[in-house]
């Protein structure tokens, strides 16, 4: 049985040891889901962003449009569970740079919490974030 399956919110986006280290704020809001057939999706953002001067986003100023974009994330794609880690296979993205790619998470599950990180810490690299998601 695939314990990822269902639905999931953020709780907590931190990156310890970063100069920013809670980079979406106290209150980050997202979304992460799992399929039983093998999809998942995820978005992720500040839970403080201003909200934009127009409701239709064809309305609202390039500069906001770039405030907007630049305190969110997400993608979706087909997923590979493996027991400690799971691989996200991108098909859509908000970056599209990302399409195409495999991102590979580190996984802990924790009671009603998983625990994902981006990779094992190294002190030669720039931090990577750890994501805590409770299960809905």
């Amino acid at each position: 049985m695939n314990p990822l399956v269902g639905a999931w919110t953020l709780v907590d986006y931190e990156v310890p040891a970063a100069e920013h280290r809670y980079p979406l704020g106290s209150r980050p809001l997202g979304q992460l889901m799992y399929s039983p057939d093998g999809y998942m999706a995820v978005q992720y953002m500040a839970g403080d962003r201003p909200l934009l001067t127009s409701d239709n986003w064809r309305h609202t100023s390039d500069e906001e449009k770039l405030a907007a974009v630049r305190s969110y994330g997400g993608y979706a794609g087909r997923y590979t569970w493996l027991g400690d880690r799971v691989e996200h296979h991108v098909d859509t993205s908000i970056h599209p740079n990302a399409i195409g790619q495999t991102f590979v998470r580190l996984v802990e599950l924790t009671g009603p919490d998983l625990v994902m990180r981006t990779g094992t810490p190294d002190p030669t690299l720039p931090p990577t974030p750890v994501l805590r998601w409770r299960r809905l």
